[in-house]
This record gives C-alpha cells, sequence and structure tokens, in this order.
C-alpha cells in the first residue's frame, strides 16, 4: 500500500506543476495590461493572447486537480492511519479545493474568450455588462473554493507540528497559502519585474507541495 501512496503523492507533485503551466497559459498576459471593469476582473492584454492559450490551459487545470486529488488522497489516507478525523479531513476538503480549483479556472478562462469576443463586436462597455453578470454569480462559489484550500493547509501543519507525518518541521511553509503570500510579496516589491511571475504559479506549486509531502513522509 505504501508503494501506492508514493505513486500517487507523486502523480500530486506532478499535477500541481501540470496546473501552474496552466496558469503560465492564462496568466501571462505581458507587460501593458491593464485592469479594467467594473470590478477590475479584466486584463486588457487578453486581446492579444492566442484562443488555444485558454483551451489548453483549462485542459492541463482538469488533468492537473484530478492528480492533485490522488496526491490529496494519500497524504489524506497518511495522516488518518494516525489521526484519523484530520486525516479525512485533509482528504475531504483537498478534494472539495481541487473540484472548486477545476471551476474557478474554467470560468477565468472561459471569461478571456467572452471578453475577447464581445470587443470585436461591441466595446468594453458591453464586454464589462456580460462579465459583471457572471462574476456576481460566480463570486461565492470562488471564495467558497478559495477558503476551501486553507483547511488542508491548516490539518497537514498540525499534522506536521504534532510529529503525525515524519517530515522536517520546515516542510509547514510547503503549502499553497506560503507560496501565495511569497508571489503577493514579489509584486509588491516590484510590480512591474513581477507582475507575472512568480505570482501567478504560486498557489498551483503550493498544491503540488502536498504531493512532495506525502513522499518525504514515505522515504
Amino acid at each position: 500500500m505504501n508503494n501506492l501512496y508514493f505513486v500517487f503523492s507523486c502523480l500530486g507533485l506532478a499535477g500541481g506543476l501540470l496546473c501552474a503551466t496552466g496558469d503560465i497559459l492564462f496568466d501571462l498576459k505581458g507587460r501593458g495590461n491593464q485592469k479594467l471593469g467594473t470590478s477590475k476582473n479584466i486584463d486588457s492584454n487578453w486581446t492579444k493572447m492566442a484562443d488555444w492559450r485558454f483551451g489548453w490551459s483549462i485542459a492541463l487545470a482538469l488533468i492537473g486537480d484530478a492528480l492533485v486529488c490522488l496526491g490529496f488522497y494519500s497524504l489524506g489516507m497518511q495522516i488518518a492511519a494516525v489521526r484519523p478525523v484530520l486525516g479525512y479531513l485533509t482528504l475531504g476538503f483537498g478534494y472539495f479545493g481541487s473540484f472548486a480549483g477545476i471551476l474557478i479556472h474554467s470560468l477565468c478562462c472561459l471569461q478571456a474568450l467572452i471578453y475577447k469576443g464581445a470587443m470585436k463586436r461591441g466595446s468594453l462597455e458591453i464586454a464589462d455588462d456580460i462579465l459583471e453578470k457572471i462574476y456576481k454569480q460566480v463570486a461565492v462559489p470562488f471564495i467558497t473554493g478559495y477558503i476551501s484550500l486553507l483547511a488542508p493547509t491548516v490539518t497537514v501543519i498540525i499534522a506536521i507540528v504534532e510529529g503525525v507525518l515524519d517530515v522536517p518541521k520546515i516542510c509547514v511553509i510547503l503549502n499553497p497559502l506560503v507560496f501565495l503570500i511569497f508571489g503577493i510579496t514579489c509584486r509588491k516589491i516590484n510590480p512591474v519585474k513581477f507582475q507575472d511571475l512568480p505570482g501567478i504559479i504560486m498557489p498551483s506549486l503550493g498544491l503540488g507541495m502536498f504531493g512532495l509531502i506525502g513522499m518525504l513522509n514515505l522515504l
């Protein structure tokens, strides 16, 4: 069984890397990008990006999040062997967060395609009106999905601190929240140099780290 868990953890790490690649296809917008619209959820450089990037980004997120789920299964079951409640919470919230991630990423990519189409035959006002209506309807699932990923972050940190997982304590920093804070900090330090990278890929890399933690615990 440990061999299977190790394979699943490796796939979880690979899934995080695939999601990060999908993030680059969707979110690497280049210089000169401006936030537009009522909620500032429109990127002006979407019009310069090829349509195929958004389709491939969705595909990579779908495959990547599926693999991340395997990583969560492995890590959750490893924790559950010692602390059942903590392990199953990790597994459940990890699954939910991964599914929410697919929804969020897909809708963001579709927003970009809708904006491109609207701008060809309309105006920014029309595009903003359409996307604002979509944004208002999906705001709650968006927020819920992001929050749900905090739960496995907390449970894994608890498992590491309490010695449930036999990994170095420094592994408490290997999670989406810490990686996200690092990306935001880089952007604050130099908004021009770090406009896109590494910030856009940090949460996905953080998800992959749960797979790495599962691998380390089995070594």
